[in-house]
């Protein structure tokens, strides 16, 4: 079989080093220009970067680089010293094949070959300018490395270097910005809640204020970068050669860190948000900016520990549907200003249920103001009642005064005795309509001193069967009009003292005939006349 000695492969494998000058590729393949050692000139007036030849750069098996999977582009930058082949005898289709790292010496130089071309110096006009990144290597003065990376040092990361990661830009500000200690004494630590002290109503009331040294709300601190402090000794994280680190030109990292001992995985957004998993499993999650998480279907979380949830600013929260929350323990709340519920927002409207196993304790500062029933429409049927039965006993202790007041009637009941008792003036009054009082036994009132009955009109007694009256001192009647008395059977005056009878005006005796007058035969003997009656 004839062979065909132009064809890749058959005419021999001629490689070559060189250094990559310019990545922007218009066809967007990820190719670079690469000027080659051996066979291409220093002099970029002679062969500007322009006129070199674009390289394809090979990926690895892990790329199928179709399609836009995988990991495209590739990762060259200006100044990234290349191996590779060319795949033509005229040495004008090449091929990258890797990265050749090493310990720069001095910054990129734009004038000469085999440098990046771009700066404020470069002597090729579509070059010059200040790059966004780079240009590599980076003097340290005028263009630096988000790492803090300089002249001088190997192109592994400093991340990848074990202690020396502690000088990488983004650990020490990850140190710096670490949230610990007593906020009191000038910490950052984040405080959490404490339960509120209810000493007037709670015989379990625990000051948790109290139980702090600085009297402060406890507070937690954010674990350690890595896992360990700075100074830790012995320093296991980042160990050479087990330290797999990734950054980009801006600034952000990942790191597969396989030291023995101090397994981690970290992730890192150039402006500081990061996640670490610890050698022990811990996660820390830390959002320099907002924070957004959508999930568009269910979500299930289960936490076995305790939670600390400490917010520094508002919190809204939509439940769309129902907000079913179960405690096992105790559940407490401490609201420093105002708390605000209304239940039935909905048009729909809704009712508070509330079942208490227990006992319910409260206490109230200030005023206490309700509402039963609709505001602002007539109330319908059952609207704006309370029903409250009580199995036991009630008692209410008023400071002040005590007003009820009932648009239509009251009815006030008991099973046993009722009982009102004032230290000075009690008053009944109706405005129209009739008081009434009855007993289904005996009706006891009493005055420790003077009793007063005054109806402004007529005063009716009606005694079903006897009367007794016992006055103690002076008897006055007194009245204004006619006085009758009639007594339907036999009448007993007796009088245990003389009988004075003063009449101003005629007397009259009506007496039915054929009737006898009768007298007392043991009456004493006067012995002189009566007196004249003085008037009352």
């Amino acid at each position: 079989m004839t062979q065909n000695s132009h064809f890749m492969g058959q005419d021999g494998f001629i490689w070559f080093v060189g250094v990559v000058e310019d990545r922007n590729d218009p066809s967007a393949l990820g190719r670079v220009r690469v000027r080659c050692l051996g066979y291409h000139t220093t002099d970029v007036t002679d062969l500007p970067t322009t006129d070199l030849p674009w390289a394809h750069v090979m990926h690895p098996v892990t790329d199928p680089c179709m399609h836009g999977m995988g990991n495209s582009p590739s990762f060259l930058v200006e100044g990234s010293y290349v191996v590779g082949f060319f795949r033509d005898p005229e040495r004008q289709q090449l091929v990258v094949m890797g990265t050749l790292p090493g310990v720069p010496e001095a910054e990129a130089d734009p004038s000469k070959g085999f440098n990046d071309p771009r700066g404020k110096d470069s002597t090729q006009e579509s070059f010059k300018g200040d790059p966004v990144y780079g240009p590599y290597p980076v003097d340290g003065d005028t263009y630096t490395m988000s790492s803090g990376h300089e002249l001088g040092e190997p192109d592994t990361n400093r991340l990848a270097q074990g202690r020396t990661s502690e000088t990488h830009s983004s650990l020490i500000s990850r140190r710096e910005q670490r949230l610990s200690g007593d906020p009191s004494s000038s910490g950052t630590g984040v405080p959490t809640a404490t339960q509120p002290y209810l000493k007037a109503v709670s015989d379990e009331a625990i000051d948790e204020l109290a139980q702090q040294s600085n009297g402060q709300h406890p507070t937690w601190d954010e674990p350690d970068s890595k896992g360990h402090s700075k100074d830790a000794e012995p320093y296991t994280s980042g160990q050479y050669p087990y330290n797999h680190v990734f950054e980009s030109e801006s600034g952000h990292i990942r790191e597969i860190d396989d030291s023995p001992g101090a397994q981690r995985l970290f992730t890192q957004h150039c402006k500081g948000t990061f996640e670490e998993i610890h050698p022990d499993s811990t996660k820390v999650v830390k959002v320099i900016g907002n924070n957004y998480e959508i999930i568009a279907g269910f979500s299930n979380v289960f936490i076995k520990g305790d939670v600390n949830l400490t917010y520094g600013g508002n919190v809204r929260q939509l439940v769309v549907g129902d907000y079913i929350l179960e405690v096992g323990g105790n559940y407490t709340q401490k609201i420093h200003k105002n708390l605000r519920t209304r239940v039935g927002a909905g048009e729909a409207g809704g009712n508070l249920e509330e079942e208490i196993n227990g006992n319910h304790a409260f206490h109230i500062k200030g005023y206490v103001r309700g509402n039963i029933g609709p505001l602002e429409t007539a109330a319908a049927p059952g609207e704006g009642d309370v029903d409250i039965n009580i199995v036991g006993n009630e008692t209410h202790i008023i400071g002040k005064n005590l007003t009820l007041h009932a648009q239509t009637d009251t009815l006030i009941s008991t099973g046993n005795d009722m009982m009102l008792t004032a230290t000075t003036n009690m008053n009944a009054v109706t405005t129209s309509g009739i008081m009434s009082v009855k007993s289904g036994d005996k009706i006891d009132i009493r005055s420790k001193t003077s009793m007063l009955l005054n109806p402004e009109t007529t005063l009716t007694e009606t005694v079903g069967t006897n009367a007794v009256r016992t006055v103690g001192g002076t008897l006055t009647d007194t009245i204004t009009g006619v006085a009758g008395i009639k007594y339907t059977a036999d009448a007993t005056f007796q009088y245990v003292n003389a009988f004075k009878e003063k009449i101003d005006g005629d007397h009259y005796i009506d007496k039915e005939g054929g009737k006898v007058d009768h007298t007392h035969p043991v009456a004493p003997s006067r012995t002189a006349g009566t007196d004249a009656v003085d008037d009352l």
